[in-house]
């Protein structure tokens, strides 16, 4: 299996499981969307405004290197902080993350082999210069997303919602 074809995979349960675990977000009421809980970024409208803001970030550096991305990233909002919250109501998070999750699966659709090869270039969040391998980044890009929704989970268990099964192993398969 090619590199990349991880890779798309990877793009593919992220959408799977970012709509998933949306619908069994909006199925609390907004105060228990926007309680703190304690997790890093407070809540699950924080939780999913940082998992947005991160995979922003993330698609404007790489935009400098996969037009596909340059042209697709004009219309977004362009946040400077993680704890940035783009989207204070977490209903209007939906069909924003829709549409970003189906941007990196086209994205990663046009990865060729030789792309692995390539290194990412860009200003961290401190202003630091920093050079990474392009598969690093991109792993980083799949994790970040992971990491976070861990906590999401976290959160729906402790208001007792059956968000179902997450395992990679049990996203629908591609007919």
């Amino acid at each position: 299996m090619q590199w990349s074809d991880h890779f798309r995979r990877y793009a593919r349960y992220n959408a799977w499981i970012n709509q998933s675990l949306l619908e069994a977000s909006l199925s609390l009421s907004k105060e228990q969307q926007n309680k703190d809980l304690g997790v890093f970024f407070h809540s699950l409208t924080g939780s999913w405004n940082h998992i947005m803001v991160g995979d922003l970030l993330w698609l404007n550096r790489l935009a400098t290197i996969f037009p596909i991305l340059d042209d697709a990233m004009t219309n977004w909002p362009k946040p400077s902080t993680l704890n940035q919250v783009v989207y204070p109501e977490l209903q209007q998070l939906v069909q924003p993350r829709q549409k970003l999750d189906e941007l990196i699966i086209q994205w990663c659709d046009f990865l060729r082999e030789t792309d692995c090869e390539d290194r990412l270039q860009y200003h961290n969040t401190r202003e630091e210069l920093v050079v990474k391998p392009l598969p690093n980044v991109m792993q980083h890009l799949f994790n970040h997303q992971t990491h976070h929704r861990g906590q999401i989970t976290a959160i729906l268990s402790q208001f007792g919602v059956d968000y179902g099964a997450t395992d990679f192993l049990f996203m629908p398969e591609d007919d």
